[in-house]
């Protein structure tokens, strides 16, 4: 019975074709939770100071994420997990309740939306096109980008990194005794991580907490706690607001702010993750991507309906992929756990930031080795990749270093004088098509044809005109075959005017 139900999940998840096992899907899923179950309690303590209960908070946080980690899994058979993004918290709590600008149903209403702008944008293709016009260094820089966000959350969380007046940041107190534990939490886990120990990252992770436990005196008091929603969908959920003129006008920056940030992040994350996982195809795309934009859509309508922030894919499972974690049983793993974790909150909230804090600097650290793909000698590639890079961590943000990113990949476009080339070549393509068309009509039966990018030789062979995409130099050497073996001279056997055996894809 067990073979048969691992035989099962082997072929359902393509395990073993790539190059993974069940035991290890699953630990990684585990490792994954834990270094992204803080937002059990940092999401609710963060959304209670809009006077939402914290167990309802808690509640939602928990069902929004199993909900859409359990979607991309077993549909996207991705080892992504998903949780409200902190940044996508911050900005509601602190940039639109707390300011004033919207009250908490206004601002649950725009969560709400957005959850089905990114659905109907990742079923149009939209979310696809944001992912296919983002240049190759952006790309490669989000990556690196990423790795030094995840490392700083690390290190500030357990004091490595502090605030200074002067500089902005500084070196925190090295003789802080918890500091230390975590210091050495780094050691050995990147030990255990270079001896290829199964599960090393686990290991690490509860070593630490025991350690910190001892120490603080501090085990929980108690596991089990039974969730209470003290809440309904019509405290926060109220399409009126979207059909009301006077309110609109404060809900459109809002939930065009939701949408946007969303698929910034989820594409963004997703390519670090993937390239992190090996997982991408050889053209760059992401197998199951869109059930990426899917979960975290279908996971921010359940999450705005009852008391949480919109859903994203979390940059700290990570730490999973690192464990080995390949397939969607990963994602499973996640989104059970937090099925689970409904029930023990009090045991997950006592594992502390110490003991995972370490993983979020190795995983940094495996992360910067995209760093070394980037053309840092073409200034159109190095700046808007350095951009990328040093935003996400200085502004604490992964869509402002891809904002930045992009916006200076666009306007390099120009100034370089890309786009230009790139418009010559459309226009000469459009006019070689035109020229390829009118040889057709006449050559072959005088009448008007479909017009078509190809066209027939004398001998009968099909020839493609070169596409607009190609290089300048492709240009000129397909040209010049045109010319060798179309302009009266013999080519491969081909009589006069025709192209012989010559064809361009």
């Amino acid at each position: 019975m067990t073979s048969a139900i691992s035989a099962s999940l082997d072929r359902y998840f393509h395990i073993t074709e790539r190059g993974s096992t069940i035991t290890t899907e699953i630990r990684a899923g585990i490792s994954s939770f834990l270094t992204m179950s803080y937002v059990i309690l940092v999401n609710p303590q963060m959304m209670s100071l809009t006077s939402l209960p914290s167990s309802s908070s808690v509640l939602s946080t928990c069902l929004s994420s199993s909900l859409a980690s359990l979607l991309v899994g077993l549909i996207g058979n991705l080892p992504f997990g998903l949780a409200p993004g902190m940044g996508l918290t911050a900005y509601l709590v602190y940039g639109l309740v707390l300011a004033d600008v919207m009250t908490l149903k206004m601002s649950m209403t725009a969560c709400f939306i957005s959850g089905i702008l990114m659905g109907l944008f990742a079923l149009t293709g939209v979310s696809r096109v944001v992912m296919g016009i983002v240049p190759m260094s952006v790309k490669l820089a989000i990556v690196v980008g990423m790795g030094i966000l995840v490392s700083m959350i690390g290190m500030v969380s357990v004091g490595l990194v502090v605030g200074n007046e002067k500089t902005l940041v500084g070196l925190g107190d090295l003789t802080n005794v918890d500091l230390i534990i975590s210091l050495f939490g780094l050691v050995l886990i990147g030990s255990l991580v270079y001896h290829n120990i199964k599960g090393g990252i686990l290991i690490g992770i509860t070593i630490l907490t025991t350690i910190f436990w001892f120490l603080d005196d501090s085990f929980p008091e108690k596991i089990l706690e039974f969730p209470k929603m003290e809440t309904q969908i019509s405290d926060f959920v109220d399409l009126n607001y979207v059909l009301d003129p006077n309110h609109l006008k404060v809900m459109l920056p809002a939930i065009s702010s939701f949408v946007f940030i969303g698929i910034f992040d989820v594409s963004g994350v997703m390519f670090g993750l993937s390239a992190l996982a090996d997982l991408m195809n050889e053209d760059g795309t992401i197998p199951g991507s869109l059930w990426g934009f899917l979960a975290s859509a279908a996971g921010t309508i359940l999450a705005s309906l009852t008391g949480c922030t919109p859903i994203i894919v979390t940059v700290e499972c990570a730490a999973g992929i690192k464990e080995g974690g390949r397939t969607g049983l990963t994602a499973v793993t996640v989104g059970i756990l937090f099925l689970v974790s409904i029930f023990l909150a009090p045991l997950l909230g006592s594992v502390p930031k110490g003991a995972t804090a370490p993983v979020l600097m190795l995983v940094g650290s495996m992360m910067m080795s995209e760093s070394k793909n980037i053309n840092w000698d073409d200034m159109a590639s190095a700046i808007p990749a350095f951009l990328t890079v040093v935003m996400m961590p200085l502004t604490y943000s992964i869509t402002n270093g891809i904002v930045f990113g992009l916006v200076s990949a666009f306007c390099f476009y120009f100034t370089t004088g890309k786009f230009f080339g790139d418009l010559r070549r459309w226009v000469r393509g459009i006019e070689e098509r035109e020229q390829g068309y009118d040889e057709e009509s006449q050559s072959l039966t005088g009448k008007g044809l479909k017009k078509t990018n190809s066209f027939v030789g004398e001998n009968g062979t099909v020839v493609r005109r070169p596409s607009f995409l190609l290089s300048e130099g492709d240009i000129e050497k397909i040209d010049m075959q045109e010319k060798n073996f179309g302009g009266g001279k013999s080519g491969g056997g081909g009589g006069k005017g025709g192209y012989g055996s010559v064809v361009i894809s």
